[in-house]
């Protein structure tokens, strides 16, 4: 678990790192995508006892997801959106959105609701309520 919450960590890091990089105009050393896709599976492999084809699916899950993000970060940032703007935060909550949803068809209803008593939970519930609210 305390490998997960690292990932996150590293997650929000990252994120916290591109827009400040966004602001600044300049480009940022970031993990690879395929890398940080790997480190979730193998992470939630670990907390959830994951088959290999929940791995494989968790895995293509991430690597679409971050290459996706990465991609609209960058359009906000050449767009010059500033880097405290909301829509950095609305992009990451639309992609864990997305993570989530997708996340929970792959996953077996107790894998699913071991997920959700962790912190993929309490950040499922913080995105929700500002999604609901657009608190952006």
């Amino acid at each position: 678990m305390h490998k997960f919450i690292f990932v996150l960590a590293t997650i929000a890091a990252m994120t916290a790192s591109l827009n400040a990089a966004a602001q600044q105009g300049q480009s940022s050393e970031l993990p690879d995508p395929l890398e940080l896709a790997a480190k979730m599976a193998d992470q939630l492999e670990n907390d959830l006892e994951l088959d290999a084809v929940q791995v494989f699916k968790v895995d293509t899950l991430f690597q679409h997801i971050y290459k996706e993000y990465y991609a609209e970060v960058e359009k906000l940032s050449k767009a010059g959106v500033p880097a405290t703007s909301g829509q950095y935060l609305r992009a990451s909550d639309k992609w864990g959105d997305y993570s989530d949803k997708v996340l929970q068809t792959i996953l077996s209803e107790e894998q699913w609701a071991k997920y959700l008593k962790g912190n993929g939970g309490k950040n499922k519930k913080a995105r929700e309520k500002r999604m609901e609210k657009d608190r952006y």
